[in-house]
């Protein structure tokens, strides 16, 4: 049997509770990790792309 905390009968459990939350984004840090990730994935595409290409170009030398 479940019982119900917020009818009128049970005037103990429904008290009067204030709660306050606040919740603080700071845009400039999520843009900043953002944009660091995006230059660390570009790069390493890149590098990988160009260690590819040096490896084959290596390759058809010999």
């Amino acid at each position: 049997m479940s019982k119900d905390c917020c009818s009128p009968k049970d005037s103990d459990c429904c008290e009067d509770v204030n709660v306050n939350v606040e919740v603080n984004v700071d845009v400039t840090k999520i843009v900043k990790y953002v944009c660091v990730t995006a230059v660390l994935i570009v790069g390493i595409i890149f590098g990988t792309n160009c260690y590819n290409k040096m490896q084959s170009n290596e390759r058809a030398q010999l």
